[in-house]
């Protein structure tokens, strides 16, 4: 008995012993764990300072490369710590160096910015001249003697200003209207065709090549430097070439043109500028004019694509000044003497634009505030007609816009206080959620009647505008699917509406038979701010039936 017990003592004790060691085993490696799980955190987390010092070395490493690259075009990249920079709804003035430079004219145009709706001012930075309106640092700018008419001596103290008084300030920069530079880069200038040396436009100003990758580097290094300034936007004016083109394509030479189109080359230096300036932190705009949302491509002929110049810019400025739309225009007599409806006319073309786009640009028209005494049939533009303008732009969901005055000479009876304006676009936008309204006024039922109504007419670019659908596929892809369409739309009637749901019989007929379609459903969605489409897969079938065989095939991303 004796011995058992101090068998079982024994045992007691081993046991013990044993638990003993595998809870301290537990822990040390539970510490071991965690040890070597910290030191993996630190290895992946490195502190804030470690952080800011690494990102401070990758910025000297990428600016000694770009400082070997672009040489005299180069400018210094933003401090690692730059301030944010979000998008703002703006409202603006253009205003001039030579006003900028005038502290007491300067001092009451920030005051009717503070009083009102406004919240930005357009500054020149590179004007029609071609020169600079502040000094610049860059290489380049000083060995053209690009600072030979400067008027703003401290853009640092004016953009503090701006800063203080919560003003969004947009740089200016124009582009390919450059007298200047053609003076001292002849190479860099359009050329005649007959070799006789610089084409110059008919008030004798030279332009510059759109084609160059220097004038590209030029513009781009002076909005570089603009946004390191404190611009918090850069607006490219005159991104185009020379207007009257026939009568230059007859008479100028683009040399390193190498068989692109124009349209190409001024997407082609947007499309470089958004890449350049991505480092920037700074928005980017380009002026259009304001035709251009209304003709299809490039039918001006100044290489101004709506369609891909708005799929590479923040915003897109059509200047749809009433006095620049010829007499007939949009089927008014005298466009300038109607400033609400041109207005209207013009930003529905640029909705329309708009709207079979992926991600279109942000429309920020310019609008007029001058006298256009040159035009027969003009009006004197006051506060009213000023007025006039923005109540169109606002009644189509368009709450940006810019005002043009050449002498940057504005009216406070022109605009709303800030917060007559917010309840002012508050309700319109409220009262067009109330009714389904897009922004071109449209409900659903519109909608759809519009997209069948395309069809039924064979009218493909308007079915293409208005169908709901895979965004990789382009205007031309569409128009070669409807040039293939073997049927055509005869009739249709809605039968049923639940939601954004509409259920439709249609009758299609074709040279061989005649084709019903039942109960087809049909989607309705909003896109761009537009009511959009989204047909049946019946009914893209059936429009391209191979008659022959009487099978049915279509390209199903439509």
């Amino acid at each position: 008995m004796l011995k058992k017990l101090i068998w079982l003592s024994r045992v007691a004790v081993i046991v013990l012993i044993s638990l003993l060691l595998i809870s301290l085993a537990g822990c040390l490696q539970d510490t071991f764990s965690r040890s070597e799980k910290q030191g993996t955190e630190q290895e992946q987390h490195l502190n804030p300072e470690q952080e800011y010092q690494n990102a401070v070395e990758e910025r000297r490493r990428r600016e000694a490369e770009l400082r070997e690259e672009l040489g005299a075009f180069f400018v210094p990249l933003p401090p690692v710590d730059r301030a944010d920079n979000p998008a703002v709804k703006a409202k603006g003035i253009y205003v001039t160096g030579h006003t900028v430079a005038n502290s007491r004219r300067f001092a009451e145009l920030m005051q009717l910015v503070d009083e009102t709706e406004l919240n930005a001012m357009v500054i020149d930075v590179k004007n029609d001249s071609g020169l600079m309106t502040y000094r610049s640092e860059i290489e380049i700018v000083k060995e053209v003697n690009g600072n030979k008419g400067v008027v703003i001596e401290d853009i640092d103290a004016v953009l503090s200003e701006l800063k203080a008084r919560d003003i969004y300030p947009i740089a200016r920069v124009v582009v390919f209207r450059d007298p200047h530079l053609p003076e001292v880069k002849p190479a860099w200038a359009i050329q005649k065709r007959d070799g006789g040396g610089q084409w110059r436009d008919p008030k004798n100003f030279a332009w510059v090549n759109p084609y160059d990758k220097n004038v590209w580097d030029y513009n781009i290094a002076i909005a570089k430097e603009a946004a390191l300034k404190g611009f918090r936007e850069i607006q490219f004016d005159y991104v185009r070439f020379p207007e009257n083109a026939r009568r230059v394509d007859r008479e100028a030479e683009f040399p390193g043109s190498n068989g692109r189109s124009k349209a190409e080359a001024i997407a082609g230096f947007l499309a470089y500028a958004r890449e350049q300036l991505a480092d920037y932190n700074v928005h980017i705009a380009a002026d259009v004019f304001g035709v251009v949302a209304t003709s299809k491509g490039d039918a001006e002929g100044i290489g101004q694509s709506w369609e891909k110049i708005s799929s590479l810019v923040d915003y897109i400025c059509p200047m749809i000044y009433p006095s620049h739309y010829g007499p007939g225009y949009f089927g008014i007599a005298v466009p300038d003497a109607n400033p609400a409806g041109t207005v209207k006319y013009a930003l529905t073309d640029s909705l329309k634009r708009n709207a079979p786009l992926q991600r279109p640009a942000i429309i920020r028209p310019w609008l007029q505030s001058f006298t256009a005494t040159w035009v027969k049939g003009h009006i004197v533009y006051g506060p009213v007609q000023v007025r006039a303008q923005i109540e169109a732009a606002l009644a189509l969901g368009i709450d940006e816009f810019l005002i043009w005055n050449a002498g940057s000479r504005y009216s406070r009876d022109s605009y709303l206080t800030a917060d007559e304006a917010q309840i002012q676009e508050a309700a319109q936008a409220a009262a067009r959620l109330a009714l389904g309204h897009d922004a071109l006024g449209r409900t659903k039922q519109t909608a759809l009647s519009d997209y069948l109504t395309a069809l039924q007419k064979k009218k493909w670019y308007d079915a293409f505008l208005w169908q709901s659908r895979d965004f990789a596929q382009s205007e031309a892809d569409y128009q070669a699917w409807a040039d293939g369409w073997t049927s055509s739309l005869a009739s249709y009637a809605v039968t049923a509406e639940q939601g954004t749901t509409f259920t439709v019989d249609l009758t299609l007929k074709s040279a061989v038979a005649v084709q019903k379609l039942s109960g087809e459903k049909f989607t309705v969605s909003m896109e761009n701010g537009v009511w959009k489409v989204e047909p049946p897969l019946a009914l893209l079938k059936a429009l391209t039936v191979q008659e022959s065989s009487n099978t049915n095939s279509s390209d199903d991303s439509l």
